[in-house]
């Protein structure tokens, strides 16, 4: 009895059983050995100065609808901080920094001696589709009572691991999955009617166009703007008229997207500058130049953009509009002033809804 109850404190312990590992370039896939749903990870790790090794894994667990964790372990570190601040820079843009608090907690690793940085969902979320558009993530971690450990980690293949993920834990539901969380593996986007745009991509009368706008993302002056402002895309509206959603401001929780048609049949001004009807409860309808984090979706041609009032999403206006082949028809329209901690936006009370 002694024994088997020793065991079995031990197996508290346990790491889990990983079955065998899939490599795409620079990421590992491994899954624990278990039922035909798996809790998956993805990781990556280079040698790091400070610790022996800095790993960044992407986990997630079998059940329907668990949330894609993203943390960071250092192995062997030689003086890890107390607590801890982290800094990730993706293809030499500035960093963005995390400190302890409710976006960044600390816990033992898996590994002896090793310590796990974990990122918030809301963190991860906003992160994980740079894990995808990114060619490498500069780490950097300090604090006080510490020494500064960082790493430079590549980040190819990120895709292709996360689809694999997908299918092993047998993913039927689209949204449900990581490649629906970080872009780029939706049906419209392998046929290429939506694509991303990177900063240097984008055409050179729009660029000129953002800077006359005096957007913050194409600040002149600003020599390498954040990378969580490279958002922008391109969808194919049909009939050889693309649509083109441009981040002109980014912040913590909102991104401002200015959007354009353009029209190849048109010898000149054949980007057309499009404006919204928007709603504020203190002010009623007004007229905006641009909305805020805009999707587009081909199959359905809807474009929607959801201004959060604060980061939890509570509260603020979310907009819904059609495309019927010469422009955009506001179908529905709901806002919430109040930040109360209640309701998600598809829940808003409905300002505005017209017919589909």
């Amino acid at each position: 009895m002694r024994i088997a109850a020793a065991l079995a404190a031990a197996c508290l312990f346990c790491a889990p059983a990983w079955a065998s590992e899939t490599r795409h370039e620079s990421w590992t896939v491994a899954c624990a050995d278990g039922p035909a749903r798996l809790d998956c990870r993805i990781s990556t790790e280079e040698a790091a100065a400070g610790a022996r090794i800095v790993r960044l894994v992407v986990s997630r667990e079998a059940t329907k609808a668990a949330p894609t964790r993203l943390n960071l372990t250092l192995l062997e570190p030689a003086l890890a901080p107390p607590r801890p601040r982290l800094a990730l820079a993706v293809d030499g843009g500035p960093p963005v920094r995390f400190a302890s608090g409710s976006d960044l907690t600390t816990s033992p690793g898996p590994e002896p001696g090793s310590v796990t940085l974990g990122m918030s969902d809301a963190a991860a979320k906003r992160l994980l589709p740079f894990l995808r558009r990114g060619k490498s993530v500069e780490v950097t971690v300090t604090g006080d009572g510490g020494q500064p450990i960082s790493a430079t980690l590549d980040l190819p293949g990120f895709a292709a691991a996360a689809a694999e993920v997908d299918g092993r834990q047998n993913r039927k539901d689209p949204k449900d999955t990581i490649a629906e969380l970080i872009g780029g593996g939706s049906p419209a986007a392998l046929a290429g009617r939506l694509r991303d745009v990177a900063r240097d991509a984008v055409p050179e009368t729009l660029k000129k166009t953002m800077v006359a706008r005096d957007c913050p993302v194409w600040d002149q002056a600003e020599s390498s703007p954040s990378f969580l402002a490279d958002e922008s895309f391109a969808a194919d509206l049909g009939d050889g008229r693309t649509l083109w959603a441009i981040v002109c401001a980014a912040g913590s929780y909102n991104a401002d997207f200015a959007l354009f048609v353009e029209d190849p049949s048109k010898a000149a001004d054949r980007f057309e500058s499009l404006l919204f009807a928007t709603f504020v409860e203190a002010i009623g309808w007004t007229g905006a130049d641009t909305l805020a984090n805009v999707t587009y979706d081909p199959e359905k041609r809807e474009l929607k953009a959801f201004d959060k009032g604060r980061g939890a999403g509570d509260c603020g206006q979310m907009g819904l509009w059609e495309w019927v082949g010469a422009a955009f028809r506001m179908i529905e329209y709901r806002a919430k002033d109040e930040c109360d901690g209640v309701a998600k936006p598809e829940s808003f009370p409905i300002v505005f809804r017209g017919e589909k």
